[in-house]
């Protein structure tokens, strides 16, 4: 896993909340931003780990997120450790 692909899998982790309203809305009420500051921050590195942190810290969603990406959960965390923020969370690998 580099930089290049730890963003695009955090770009696909947020096409996958913004397919899902239920998702979405938890991330929302969680982060306290709104949808449209998460639209223009949407290609924010910073933004895309906290997208992949609302994954981590929610197993289920986070399992069924890699299964439908085809993906093990720990390509999550490592690809979360790249982003900005990502050497400070505690997830191991």
């Amino acid at each position: 896993m580099n930089y290049d692909q730890a963003e695009i899998l955090g770009l696909q982790a947020l096409s996958h909340v913004a397919q899902h309203e239920e998702i979405l809305m938890a991330y929302l009420r969680l982060s306290g931003i709104t949808p449209d500051e998460l639209k223009d921050s949407a290609a924010n590195p910073a933004t895309l780990g906290s997208i992949l942190d609302y994954f981590l810290q929610n197993e289920k969603k986070l399992l069924s997120f890699c299964e439908t990406m085809e993906i093990a959960p720990d390509q999550l965390k490592k690809a979360r450790q790249l982003l900005p923020g990502g050497e400070t969370v505690p997830y191991s690998t």
